[in-house]
C-alpha cells in the first residue's frame, strides 16, 4: 500500500513500493586492459678458457623475471650461425650448432642443463640453420616421442598431451595438469657445457645464444 514518506512544498510525497523491485537484474559495465608487466632477463655474456679435452662446463646463465603474454607458448633456445662454413672438402658436414671458430670452419657443440632435470641430463642446443631443424609442435599422444629438434626451456600448452598427462603418462587421471605446464619458477640457472675431443682445433670460438618466446606455436 502507498504511504506518505515526506513533505515537499506542503504536498505529501507518495511512494509506491512495487513487489520484487529489489530482485530486478541490474548491471555494472567494466572494461580495462592488462599491460605487459614483466619480461625475462638473462646473464648477458659468458667467457671461458679450455685447457684439456673432455666435457667442459662453460658457465651459468641466470634467468629471472616472468611472462604474462598470450598462451599456448614455449621458450626455446638456439644458435643461428650464418658465419659457419665448415671444412672445405670434408666427407661429412657438421651441424653449425654451437660456438664457431674465427675462420668459420670448426664448431664446439653446446649443451644445457636445467634444474628440473636429473643431474646427468644434458640437452643439445640446436642451430636454426641446421638441416633438419624441426620446430616444436603439440602432440595428442602422451606416449609419443618428440618429433621436433627445438630445445625448450619452459612453456604452457594445454594441447600437448605429454605435458598434460602427468607422471603416469595417462590422460584424464588425478595428476593431469590442465595447463600443460612445464614452467620453472624464477630465478633459476642454466648450466652450459661443451664436449671437446682430443682433435679439437685450438683457437678462438664465439657465438650467440638466442632465447625466444613463441606464442601459439
Amino acid at each position: 500500500m502507498p504511504r506518505v514518506v515526506g513533505i515537499l512544498g506542503g504536498i505529501g510525497v507518495v511512494v509506491g513500493l512495487a513487489s520484487g523491485a529489489l530482485a530486478a537484474r541490474q548491471q555494472v559495465y567494466m572494461t580495462g586492459t592488462v599491460q605487459p608487466f614483466g619480461s625475462y632477463t638473462f646473464t648477458p655474456a659468458l667467457s671461458f678458457t679450455i685447457h684439456e679435452p673432455g666435457p667442459q662446463e662453460l658457465g651459468v646463465i641466470k634467468v629471472d623475471g616472468l611472462y604474462n603474454g598470450e598462451y599456448p607458448w614455449v621458450m626455446r633456445i638456439y644458435t643461428e650461425n650464418v658465419q659457419y662454413s665448415g671444412v672445405a672438402g670434408s666427407i661429412r658436414r657438421r651441424s653449425p650448432a654451437g660456438l664457431v671458430s674465427t675462420d668459420g670452419q670448426y664448431v664446439l657443440p653446446l649443451e644445457i642443463h636445467l634444474p628440473t632435470e636429473p643431474p646427468d641430463a644434458w640437452r643439445r642446443i640446436p642451430d636454426l640453420l641446421e638441416d633438419p631443424y624441426l620446430p616444436y609442435r603439440p602432440s595428442d599422444d602422451p606416449a609419443a616421442v618428440p618429433d621436433y629438434t627445438d630445445c625448450l626451456l619452459m612453456g604452457i600448452d594445454p594441447r600437448h598431451a605429454p605435458w598434460v598427462a602427468g607422471p603416469d603418462g595417462k590422460l584424464f587421471t588425478g595428476d593431469d595438469n590442465v595447463l600443460g605446464d612445464m614452467t620453472i619458477p624464477t630465478p633459476f640457472e642454466i648450466r652450459v657445457r661443451t664436449r671437446v675431443d682430443a682433435q679439437a682445433v685450438q683457437g678462438h670460438y664465439e657465438g650467440v645464444l638466442y632465447v625466444e618466446i613463441v606464442s601459439a606455436p
